[in-house]
């Protein structure tokens, strides 16, 4: 794959950039959209736990963004997103004309794709690659020191208001000068063809400069330096990925890798400074989190473009030899490769499958997934008598930002934002510490809990803050629980039937939804309401409705390791024991690291009575403890019941799922 391998036609830079357009169709479910939003109506702090001088490093992003959705909604904000994508696409495959032809440039396409395609969603994520894109393809172009300084300053002054990625700016120039510098010292610069290296220093030192031109001066640096140290809570792909168990796209990194040192290794030219040193940084940090995926592909994809062209021509010089006349029959079939795996690329995420695949609460096309927040508790949420103090999960609190402007949340999924103790102490009272539990209700006196049931740790929370004997159920529609506090004010509230009903219609809506589409294949999706409530049924002991739920999720897709491990238990706990070791035992076939998975066989196999598989399953699960044990802190926590213990159903008694 030469500058021109195996034909120069455009028609595969055209294919590779309409797959990456159409990943980027795709319904919005990041919950960090919502904070976004709120914060581009306010410039007060949105959480109670902020102080008056919070610093925002998004709040340019968050005021277009807020625009956009007063104009056009969902679909505004998803076509824009779009755009953006394919404008840094654009400038990218400009710096790498360089180094690879079309072909090149469309498999490199193809595969930054498939990296970006687990986290892409609508955020200022894709403007951080907007700006780098910009920055690498302007600092590659541009001569003239006027047109250097009179564009780069203002981008980097917008860049520094957009995201916390801006001081990549001024890097990026810098190491241009660094390039440069070299290319004077080869004697391979003529004179004024291309800006000195002690021109692009100066260029690099304004850039820095200009980062100081934002409403928070150098506070900025602070905040920026608080996400880096502190990014918990973090959001990646969606709520309920943890049910998926799906693995992140660590084999296609590694092909990039491989790729990458092999165009390091096969490449006869001089390899570009600024361009290889991004891509090493980037290939540094996708190795340490799949989570930097967008910024990785950024990073390297005109190193990406350049791999493809040296691999290609060093194969073809080594298949000359071998194939005689034949050779000519590589680039039709180099061709015909590219344009299958963009067809069997395409089909699966705009027939869905690709996002049922990996976990996902989007689907293709345009909207908001809503539902996977509490946006049919407003009976609830929006009565004036609901208690100004109320502790809700990260997941929310975007959501009741944007939706309860009036009110201020407790947390959010913005890093860097929140004490570690604090969100430590809330991950705790969901496992059942009593520590951190009083740790939170001394501190803040809540009388209200908000908790999103997709949240991992959602169920036990549910059942050990009901167990205190103080809270009660006032609402429930599977993906959102909320708790109030049994006191005579609250009492209004607590005993809404009107709202309890909806929630739950809401539920059984869901259900019939989805079940109507079983046996459409992927285009069922992944049903929030319908994991959030399998969940929450299950640890409050309404086994026969969790069974119920988990069964139907199956009908719809078999490969879903935590609604077998549901099925498995509520089998378990209906004493149907043989049925509850095959159902996990299918578990662990589909998450083997699962310790859940695993314990939960151990169990079933001893009530089945099966002793070889027993034992087995309680040494599988040692390993994993084993393996785990550093990274995952035992916690104070209620131990599961066993299949023939009974639980006091302490919250849904009173609600029932309408006929």
């Amino acid at each position: 794959m030469s500058k021109k391998p195996f034909g120069a036609s455009s028609i595969y830079v055209y294919l590779g950039l309409v797959f990456i357009a159409l990943i980027g169709v795709r319904t919005i479910s990041t919950p960090e959209i919502w904070s976004h939003l709120a914060q581009g109506a306010t410039s007060a702090p949105i959480s109670y736990l902020e102080t008056d001088g919070a610093v925002n490093p998004t709040w340019l992003y968050d005021k277009l963004i807020r625009g956009l959705w007063d104009m056009g909604g969902a679909s505004a904000l998803i076509l824009f997103n779009v755009a953006c994508l394919l404008a840094a696409f654009y400038f990218l495959l400009q710096v790498s004309k360089k180094w690879g032809g079309p072909l090149s440039q469309g498999f490199a396409l193809l595969v930054s794709g498939h990296l970006i395609f687990q986290g892409l969603d609508v955020g200022p994520k894709t403007m951080m690659m907007l700006f780098i894109a910009l920055f690498v393809y302007l600092v590659s172009t541009l001569k003239k020191p006027a047109i250097l300084f009179g564009i780069l300053i203002p981008l980097q002054i917008l860049w520094a208001n957009m995201h916390g990625s801006f001081l990549f700016g001024p890097f990026i120039v810098a190491l241009a000068a660094i390039q440069a510098s070299q290319g004077s010292k080869s004697g391979k610069r003529k004179k004024m063809q291309a800006p000195t290296a002690g021109l692009l220093g100066g260029v690099a030192a304004a850039c820095l400069l200009a980062t100081l031109a934002n409403p928070y001066v150098a506070g900025l640096y602070g905040q920026i330096a608080a996400n880096i140290k502190s990014p918990y809570p973090a959001y990646w792909v969606s709520l309920f990925r943890d049910y998926y168990q799906t693995p992140a796209t660590d084999p296609l990194t590694f092909f990039t890798l491989i790729l990458g040192a092999g165009g390091l290794i096969t490449l006869k030219k001089r390899l570009p400074v600024m361009l290889t040193t991004l891509a090493i940084i980037g290939a540094f940090l996708v190795i340490r989190s799949t989570y930097t995926a967008q910024l990785f592909v950024a990073l390297a994809f005109p190193f990406m473009v350049l791999s493809f062209s040296a691999i290609g021509e060093y194969l073809t010089g080594s298949f000359k030899t071998l194939l005689g006349k034949r050779e000519k029959l590589l680039g039709p079939i180099a061709q015909g490769v590219f344009v299958l795996l963009i067809i069997f690329s395409l089909i699966p995420v705009m027939g869905n499958c690709a996002h049922t695949r990996i976990g996902s609460a989007s689907t293709f096309g345009l909207g908001i997934q809503d539902e996977l927040y509490p946006s049919g508790a407003e009976a609830i949420l929006g009565d004036p008598a609901f208690p100004e103090r109320a502790i809700n999960l990260a997941a929310d609190g975007g959501y009741l930002a944007f939706k309860y402007p009036q009110r201020k949340i407790f947390v959010d999924y913005r890093p860097g934002r929140y004490d570690l103790e604090l969100l430590e102490n809330l991950n705790g009272m969901m496992l059942g510490s009593s520590k951190a539990y009083d740790a939170l209700f001394d501190a803040y006196r809540p009388e209200a809990i908000i908790l999103n049931t997709l949240d991992s740790n959602a169920a036990q929370g549910l059942v050990t803050l009901l167990a205190r004997g103080i809270w009660k159920l006032a609402y429930f529609d599977g993906t959102t629980a909320i708790l109030l506090l049994n006191k005579e004010e609250l009492a209004p509230l607590i005993n809404n039937k009107e709202a309890q009903a909806a929630g739950l219609a809401r539920l059984e809506a869901a259900k019939e939804k989805y079940a109507a589409k079983v046996g459409k294949g992927c285009h069922a999706g992944n049903p929030a309401e319908l994991i959030g409530a399998g969940k929450i049924f299950l640890a409050l002991n309404r086994v026969g409705q969790s069974e119920e739920i988990f069964s139907l999720l199956l009908q719809g897709n078999d490969k879903i390791p935590g609604a077998w491990i549901g099925l498995g238990n509520s089998q378990l706990m209906l004493k149907k024991f043989d049925e509850a070791e095959e159902s996990l035992k299918t578990a662990t076939k589909l998450s083997p690291n699962s310790l859940q998975a695993w314990l939960s066989y151990a169990n079933a196999c001893k009530f089945a009575k099966n002793t070889d598989e027993y034992q087995r399953a309680i040494e599988k699960a040692k390993q994993l403890i084993e393996k785990n044990k550093a990274d995952e802190p035992e916690p104070e926590a209620t131990p599961e019941p066993a299949a023939d213990q009974e639980q006091t159903n302490q919250s849904l008694e009173d609600l029932t799922v309408p006929e």
